[in-house]
């Protein structure tokens, strides 16, 4: 896995798989969001909800906001579970002000690798393939590592597919 170091004169980065069919964007200014997140729930896990919208010809997930934990999230420093407290209301403020909708979920891996385990591939098909969420393409982004040396992965669980894993484009 390759360890990255915070980049601020990168504007955003680039996630696409292999045959460039699903495409991501984030700001820098969100991923630093992410690692603030991150860094001050040590030495537990945290995660939330990513937000945003899809280009006009739906080739690319602009991911605009993250929601952090609910506060009735549960966490140790190896597992997470993500509350639902206040999500609809503010989700559906999202999509009336701004067009952004739920398009994916985010974790941490504190102090670890930023591959995925099979509890989130098991959770993240159960959100493919529920008709509630309305995202039948959701995406996971994993932070692991802490200040010293962060890690990100990311991918997309096409429902009733396998998962997809993403890479940073250059």
């Amino acid at each position: 896995m390759k360890r990255y170091t915070v980049d601020h004169t990168v504007n955003s980065l680039c996630f696409s798989d292999d045959q460039n069919i699903f495409k991501i964007s984030i700001s820098q200014m969100l991923i630093n969001e992410f690692f603030e997140m991150c860094q001050s729930s040590l030495p537990n896990e945290t995660g939330g909800i990513i937000t945003g919208n899809y280009t006009e010809n739906y080739t690319c997930a602009n991911i605009t906001e993250v929601l952090k934990a609910p506060s009735d999230s549960k966490s140790g420093p190896t597992w997470f579970f993500r509350g639902t407290f206040g999500m609809k209301k503010k989700l559906d403020m999202l999509w009336k002000e701004k067009r952004q909708y739920y398009i994916g979920e985010w974790h941490y891996h504190p102090n670890s690798s930023s591959n995925l385990s099979y509890q989130d591939i098991n959770q993240m098909n159960a959100i493919s393939n529920n008709d509630s969420y309305k995202c039948p393409e959701p995406i996971l982004l994993i932070i692991g590592g802490n200040s010293n040396s962060w890690e990100y992965s990311a991918y997309v669980f096409p429902k009733g597919e396998k998962f997809v894993r993403l890479h940073v484009k250059s």
